[in-house]
């Protein structure tokens, strides 16, 4: 019996020895769309048909298990208003692993003036943790978020309050 002992405790070191690398890509990418939504269009045009804003600036910060910001980054939307943020996995300031969970990603600024009022929709304004993961591979990690809307300036709530005296 002992011997057998020694044989399953063998076989375990050599298991341990032999695991599988952590296969985690180096980066994980945020993905996502800014839009602005007319509110003096009818609702269906409103609600259905955003137009992508290119320029708009999104940034992401992230922070370590501690709540210190650990990487901050940003991207200017496309032609299509879409970004791509990409970010390492180990901070640079104290390489620790950057969980996506730990992120927050928001609008910085819109690429058009007419349409420069932040929404809060899919919290594009106070931020939104990217938990939509859309693809995952041994060599990439991409999390959805939004889309972001920005609005008119006559569309914005307290703009209206404001100007009706309220």
């Amino acid at each position: 019996m002992p011997a057998l002992a020694l044989v399953v405790a063998a076989v375990a070191v050599a298991c341990a020895e032999a695991r599988l690398p952590d296969y985690h890509p180096p980066t994980f990418t945020v993905t996502g769309k800014v839009q602005c939504q007319d509110c003096t269009k009818n609702w269906n045009a409103y609600a259905y048909n955003a137009k992508p804003i290119p320029g708009s600036k999104v940034s992401i910060t992230c922070r370590d298990t501690n709540n210190r910001v650990v990487h901050h980054s940003s991207d200017y939307t496309d032609g299509q208003g879409v970004f791509n943020i990409e970010v390492p996995r180990k901070a640079k300031s104290n390489d620790r692993d950057i969980e996506a969970s730990r992120c927050l990603v928001r609008l910085a600024s819109s690429g058009d003036a007419a349409c420069a009022v932040f929404t809060d929709f899919n919290r594009g304004k106070t931020g939104q943790i990217p938990s939509r993961l859309t693809h995952a591979s041994p060599n990439k990690e991409t999390y959805a978020v939004g889309p972001y809307y920005c609005t008119l300036r006559q569309c914005d709530v307290k703009v209206k309050d404001a100007d009706a005296g309220y």
